[in-house]
């Protein structure tokens, strides 16, 4: 007898529905596939590809006999079996509408007459074994009872920032906070058990159990969540970089954090400790960060042996040294930018003095030695940026002048349509040149052409 009696089973051999004609089906059992055949065309000796009238076969009826000598059928008592175990014993009404063909209290006598009362309950079913029974479901599915996923020794105050309802282990808000609207408006299906289901129907429902997947894994991501936060120890953590003000109940403003090594390799490793457990992923952490501190003194060492330190003794004289010079010069580049004389130069003096007033020409001024353009021709007609630019390129303040002015004159030949002839001043080399050009072109006094 076939239990699946809400398949529909076609011929092979003429096309036609095998159970709407008569109430066996014969199955051939050597051709593979199986293949199935209506009574007329097995007594016919019908012959289809491979298979072949002499084959070996199987009958298989659908289910509307019974097999009880009463007028329950073959087909309703297998569903008055399955509603049984999907509804439980009591629940008549649901029973009988998952039969379709029988009442409830037809469905209440069949049951307790023929499998509790009855000849097939006396062989299975027996009174002193009731509530003994095993249950073999996986560990994994049943629900264990879990220690709070915060820490207990949390004040009021604290636990209403965090939202955290300790008698529930909850959080007012939780991750994915919107995650139950995948199955609040999910409805049941109510069709029958003997009923075909259509494409659309399958689809709904594999659709309702995609939305039911999705939300079991927000779940999971919850308490992983929950537990990474109690593993880590992360609320101890974040009240103590951001205390409470137990008057007012609000965070008070986090101090200003210290630049750590140690945090930035924390930082850095956040995406690993997923795939780590705690202790692991702390090894890991102050293992990078021993090996960053080595790294930085293996560099500083170099450092000290370029320079001809060949003791530590001497590394804390170099280093006194170190810092005073280069406090030096950021003081001496902090005067040359604003125009300040540097005191103790005496590069000033030759020439603002009026006294013996000298002829330009006659100056034979070094450019590699120039340590300040104070003072000299020009100076006082440049701009706060085009000093600047003459410092840092150790540039005359006349020649920079002479080399602008032949820019803007070919830049005012070129807008009036002429053909200017560049004529450059003598004393630029082409890297001076470029960035007087760039420096005018960026400040708008010429455009690119």
């Amino acid at each position: 007898m076939s239990l699946n009696f809400n398949q529909t089973y076609k011929c092979v051999s003429c096309g036609e529905d095998i159970y709407s004609n008569g109430l066996l089906r014969v199955v051939c059992i050597e051709c593979v596939p199986s293949i199935d055949l209506c009574l007329e065309c097995f007594s016919s000796k019908a012959e289809i590809g491979q298979h072949k009238a002499y084959h070996g076969y199987r009958l298989h009826d659908n289910g509307d006999f019974s097999p009880l000598g009463n007028d329950w059928s073959a087909k309703e008592l297998v569903q008055l079996l399955d509603g049984l175990e999907q509804f439980g014993h009591g629940n008549w009404n649901d029973v009988s509408r998952y039969v379709e063909t029988k009442g409830p209290n037809e469905c209440r006598d069949a049951v307790n007459n023929l499998f509790v009362t009855g000849p097939i309950g006396s062989l299975t079913y027996k009174e002193s074994e009731r509530g003994n029974a095993t249950d073999h479901t996986s560990p994994s599915q049943v629900p264990t009872t879990t220690s709070p996923s915060t820490p207990s020794n949390l004040t009021l105050h604290e636990l209403i920032v965090l939202g955290f309802m300790p008698a529930r282990d909850d959080f007012e808000v939780e991750f994915e906070n919107e995650g139950e609207i995948l199955v609040s408006g999910i409805q049941a299906s109510s069709c029958g058990g003997n009923r075909v289901e259509s494409d659309d129907e399958e689809l709904e429902t594999g659709l309702k159990l995609a939305q039911v997947d999705m939300y079991k894994n927000k779940l999971k991501e919850r308490e992983r969540r929950k537990q990474v936060a109690k593993d880590f120890g992360l609320v101890e953590t974040f009240f103590k970089e951001n205390p409470l003000n137990p008057i007012t109940g609000k965070i008070a403003a986090p101090k200003p954090k210290k630049k750590d090594p140690k945090s930035e390799v924390f930082e850095k490793l956040k995406v690993v400790s997923g795939f780590q457990g705690v202790d692991e992923h702390r090894k890991l952490v102050a293992s990078v960060a021993k090996e960053k501190d080595i790294k930085s003194r293996i560099k500083e060492l170099l450092r000290y042996r370029k320079n001809g330190i060949s003791a530590l003794s001497e590394a804390e004289s170099y280093e006194s040294q170190r810092l005073k010079r280069n406090k030096r010069k950021a003081d001496r580049k902090k005067a040359l930018e604003s125009g300040v004389p540097i005191p103790g130069s005496d590069f000033n003096t030759s020439f603002t003095s009026d006294a013996s007033p000298v002829k330009e020409e006659s100056k034979k001024v070094d450019l590699d030695k120039l340590a300040s353009i104070i003072g000299l021709p020009g100076y006082e007609l440049l701009s706060v940026n085009e000093k600047r630019l003459c410092t840092s390129l150790r540039l005359h303040p006349n020649l920079y002048l002479s080399y602008k002015s032949c820019l803007l004159r070919d830049h005012l030949q070129k807008k009036k349509g002429q053909s200017p002839k560049p004529v450059h001043p003598t004393g630029l080399d082409k890297l001076h040149r470029r960035k007087i050009f760039n420096f005018l072109l960026h400040s708008g006094w010429i455009s690119a052409y």
